[in-house]
């Protein structure tokens, strides 16, 4: 049999490690103000956030389509992961989903091209990014430690530039107390369904001043185990599995902070981040109900991710401006995922490998205005040097393929935002630019065949915002904005095989964009018990970048032509007229489709042409969340439900057309006195096993089965 019928038996398999990023043959690829003001989960508006670079700002005055999550919210509706905190965005969903430590988000229909390139959704550690060129995985940020999430949806492409095109998160950790020791604790036990281990998970964090007043120093970590549900079976699903319960997942991490404030001008705060998430097997199997993973061979799958994270800010006041450096260094460890894959005679049972490590080095430096006059302002430098390994291999008996890809990013982009106050404040417009300049190169070898490869992408993108205040408790506001991502490298090899399918392709993809027109409204009723946010958008896609599954079975890339999204998100907190009871509810329903599909590439894929909806977007999400508190003597009794409601999307994989519409539950219920907490809580409670992703038939991912636990904690800050 020749190699290019081997290729082609297995196109399913490729396609499911394209949409990993890693494709085989060719390239793949802070404010302390905050705190206080965060306290009170009802009352959104007094939330503090700092996404605008210039200065601290009410959440319920920044003319744009924000959210803001402290700690105490976060904890108070269970989140762990980001697979969680994405139930709380209006338009957001998980696009995939392979192992513990690799999740891809999308916003609005950015997930429409699929898992691969460059990310668009920018994820932000404090002041700097966190993230590698080709690939769109959200960090695995554990929330213990986190002081609030800030969340941007639509373009943020001035202030926050190259992986934001769809929108950005940032995830603001906690400082130490400059005054006084604090300590906190958090230990949870729990039990689910299909598994016969408990879960498990602890976590700690202590505080205190080395120089009173001067300079403080936080150190925090966490442990947490989720044991295996699925059972391993070498061939078919039937008699005794090889193993059983054995995909479970460990991750811990730590983190320092160390905050010098040598005066009231200046501050200085260095953060240093350790994590490591490994499973064995994958979140990915055969089946959900029952869970398992068949035809597996004697091979051990795994999900393996490590990283360490530096960075550093310097700030200092000079009158009425504010002087911002921050510099961070990633360096993610070698690892990657292992997958036994059947794809029947001849070939019979092989092992794929996606490994791969990463270098990131960023520094942005800017100034901002800090006084109250009307004009307000930012600008600034960005710069960023990149590298990332991935390599992959896929063996069979008789047949196998290898290689690696190392790709290189140096990049540079200055940007700058500026808005003026009118009429006392009833008037608002703001403008914004950023200049982005990339040097991007390849370095591909394929079972001994090297391709290199280079683009020099640049782009202009721009935002103009025009709010309005006609009282204190109302604003509207229109928003319009650009967004850019750098194209794909890929081999020669991958560009022919395109172009002989009829659809024009090269080494360098053309760079996506979107162009985002949004007006909003937000404001407070019943005395400011009842906050609402609404915004309306429309968003073109141009030249998505998008796998391409070739004639001759070779995975590649290509620009498939444009796109649209249209929708609206809303958000509403209720402190209802029964004490102590607080309903909270966002939502999103959108109309996406595709609207300019080449022929050939619809020709090639008629799932993706002309009028048809766009991909891993789901039609609608909605949450209503409830939280109950009532004092009884000394403590405080309290409660929390919610119901989280997704609708149908299309997926990229032929044979696994649509996720199904589904609904997700929770509820806890605890009692807090002095610093102490004790609750109990149930996910899932309709044990729900989806599937909610997928990349082929026998890669299905799920949310975990019923779970059932206990929490305790302790708190002095």
């Amino acid at each position: 049999m020749k190699v290019s019928q081997h290729v082609a038996k297995l196109r399913l398999a490729l396609i499911a490690s394209a949409a990993c990023g890693l494709v085989v043959s060719a390239p793949v690829m802070a404010q302390d103000a905050s705190a206080d003001s965060a306290n009170d989960p009802a009352d959104a508006g007094e939330i503090v956030v700092t996404a605008l670079k210039s200065g601290s700002v009410r959440l319920d005055k920044v003319p744009l389509a924000i959210q803001a999550f402290n700690g105490d919210v976060l904890k108070q509706r269970n989140v762990r992961d980001g697979a969680d905190l994405i139930q709380l965005i209006p338009g957001a969903s998980q696009a995939q989903e392979i192992g513990a430590g690799y999740r891809i988000f999308s916003f609005r229909g950015s997930g429409a091209g699929g898992p691969i390139g460059d990310g668009l959704i920018g994820y932000y550690l404090d002041d700097t990014p966190f993230g590698v060129p080709n690939n769109q995985a959200a960090p695995p940020v554990q929330y213990f430690d986190i002081d609030r999430v800030e969340v941007l949806r639509g373009p943020q492409g001035t202030l926050y530039g190259l992986g934001s095109s769809a929108g950005t998160i940032i995830y603001h950790t906690k400082n130490p107390d400059l005054d006084q020791v604090t300590y906190a604790g958090e230990l949870e036990l729990s039990k689910s369904a299909e598994a016969s281990d408990p879960n498990y998970r602890g976590a700690a964090a202590i505080s205190f001043p080395l120089v009173p007043g001067k300079l403080g120093l936080r150190v925090s970590g966490g442990y947490d185990r989720r044991a295996g549900v699925a059972d391993i079976y070498s061939g078919a699903p039937t008699g005794t599995p090889r193993e059983r319960d054995a995909n479970h997942v460990t991750s811990k991490d730590v983190q320092a902070v160390l905050l010098w404030k040598p005066d009231e001008l200046t501050s200085v705060r260095t953060r240093f981040w350790y994590f490591a998430t490994d499973q064995k097997y994958l979140n990915v199997i055969n089946s959900l109900d029952p869970p398992f993973a068949a035809f597996q061979g004697d091979v051990v799958g795994f999900d393996k991710r490590r990283a360490w994270y530096a960075s550093n800010t310097i700030e200092r006041e000079f009158g009425a401006v504010t002087l911002t450096n921050a510099t961070s260094y990633q360096k993610s460890l070698p690892g990657g995922f292992q997958v036994g894959l059947n794809v029947g005679a001849p070939l019979g049972t092989g092992v794929l490998i996606n490994g791969g490590d990463a270098r990131n080095f960023v520094n942005e430096l800017r100034v901002a205005t800090n006084d109250a006059g009307p004009l307000k302002g930012v600008a600034g430098v960005f710069y960023q040097n990149a590298r990332s390994l991935y390599t992959f291999s896929l063996t069979f008996p008789a047949f196998g393929l290898n290689g690696q890809t190392i790709t290189k990013t140096e990049n540079a982009a200055v940007f700058s935002e500026v808005s003026y106050e009118l009429f006392g404040g009833k008037l608002v417009p703001l403008v914004g630019l950023r200049y982005f300049k990339d040097r991007r190169e390849a370095d591909s070898i394929s079972n001994g065949v090297r391709v290199q490869s280079q683009a020099r992408p640049d782009a202009l993108t721009w935002r103009a915002n025009l709010a309005f205040n006609p009282s204190s408790d109302w604003m509207l506001f229109f928003n319009a904005g650009t967004g850019f991502r750098s194209g794909i490298l890929q081999s020669q090899a991958q560009a022919d095989a395109v172009i002989a399918d009829g659809v024009p392709s090269g080494i360098s993809l053309t760079p996506d964009k979107l162009r985002n027109l949004e007006v909003g409204m937000k404001g407070a009723l019943l005395d400011g018990a009842l906050r609402v946010a609404v915004s309306l958008y429309d968003i073109k896609y141009t030249n998505i970048q998008s796998a391409f599954n070739t004639s001759i079975g070779l995975a590649a890339f290509a620009n498939l032509g444009d796109g649209k999204a249209q929708g609206i998100d809303m958000e509403m907190t209720w402190r209802t007229p029964l004490q102590g009871l607080t309903l909270n509810a966002i939502g999103n329903a959108n109309d996406s489709k595709f609207t300019r599909v080449r022929p050939a590439f619809a020709g090639a894929d008629p799932r993706i042409s002309n009028g048809l909806r766009l991909l891993n977007t789901p039609t609608h999400n909605f949450r209503l969340d409830a939280s109950y508190e009532r004092p009884i003597g000394n403590a405080t009794l309290f409660a929390t439900s919610s119901a989280t409601f997704i609708g149908r999307s299309r997926l990229g994989d032929a044979t696994v057309n649509e996720i199904n519409p589904y609904e997700l539950y929770q509820a806890s219920i605890g009692v807090r006195f002095d610093r102490y907490e004790v609750r109990l809580f149930g996910d899932n409670l309709s044990d729900l096993r989806g599937p909610t992703s997928a990349n082929g038939p026998t890669l299905l991912a799920g949310p975990r089965p019923r779970t059932i636990g206990v929490t305790f904690r302790v708190n002095t800050n």
